[in-house]
């Protein structure tokens, strides 16, 4: 039986991991100005900031049913089953909305897994999933270990103000308002898949070194992964952070990455985040790019 791995661009971190590990990619779209783009298709980081910075009007939504449907049936031109994987149900309805496609037109077929993440998180699971249909393991089996990987990590995302967080109704204006006069950054945290405020700051920088100072004992590299992600993010800002890890973790280089356009999308410029990731039974995401 032919199993292929299939995952949505919110898992992106380099553009080409996906394709030079064998998985199949599924573009989210976002929208500009109520003009749809496919997300690495029709736009990238690049052009997303520069509409931000103009004063666009952003927007995600979910893709034409119309669309996955054929996507799915393209695979399964060549495969029997396919395994994918979406952002966190608990960020956006991409969840719900491929599982019910997959019972309505590939019921057995094709197994929809809600990644509770984004990111590199989301990234390690879909090459987590490809090893183990490499090594014979049954489909079931995958499926409860990727619940087990949901719950071991760490992942912290800081704006750089909180404007686009108010254009999308994530905060009120009134706290959007005193928060940006106040120079208040949120401290953003994923628990149980959702992202919640986990505190207020003033330093990015500051912030971040007490998240890792609380976490890094239990997370050492030769389990986990450090991946600094940002969107436009102050490039002084992520050198320190690296720095940082390094001195904390023997010299341990973190991988720096990009933040998924459809996350940008709510976080706005500026945004840096930091993640702690289970490495893949026992291999690092640097080993995959």
């Amino acid at each position: 039986m032919k199993i292929r791995i299939s995952a949505d661009t919110s898992c992106l971190i380099n553009s080409e991991v996906l394709k030079k590990n064998g998985i199949s990619e599924f573009p989210l779209n976002v929208i500009v100005n109520d003009v749809e783009y496919l997300d690495g298709v029709t736009i990238n980081q690049e052009q997303l900031l520069e509409y931000m910075n103009n004063n666009a009007v952003i927007k995600t939504s979910t893709p034409p049913p119309g669309v996955i449907i054929e996507y799915f049936e393209n695979l399964f031109k060549e495969y029997d089953q396919v395994i994918h994987f979406t952002i966190s149900s608990k960020l956006s309805s991409m969840f719900s909305l491929f599982t019910n496609i997959a019972k309505e037109y590939f019921d057995g077929k094709l197994i929809v897994i809600d990644s509770y993440s984004g990111s590199s998180l989301m990234l390690s699971h879909a090459l987590y999933a490809k090893e183990e249909v490499e090594k014979g393991t049954d489909i079931e089996t995958i499926c409860k270990n990727i619940e087990l990987r949901k719950k071991d990590n760490f992942i912290w995302l800081i704006p750089k103000n909180l404007t686009t967080l108010k254009k999308g109704g994530r905060i009120s204006p009134a706290i959007a308002a005193v928060g940006n006069v106040l120079g208040l950054k949120p401290v953003l945290s994923f628990v149980d898949g959702a992202l919640v405020k986990d505190g207020m700051t003033k330093s990015i920088k500051k912030a971040f070194y007490e998240k890792i100072d609380q976490n890094y004992l239990n997370c050492p590299t030769n389990l986990y992964d450090y991946t600094i992600i940002s969107f436009d993010g102050d490039v002084n800002v992520i050198n320190m952070l690296s720095d940082y890890i390094s001195d904390k973790l023997n010299g341990y280089r973190p991988i720096i990455g990009v933040i998924p356009i459809n996350i940008c999308a709510h976080c706005g410029p500026g945004t840096i985040g930091v993640l702690v990731t289970p490495k893949i039974n026992g291999k690092s995401l640097k080993e995959y790019k």
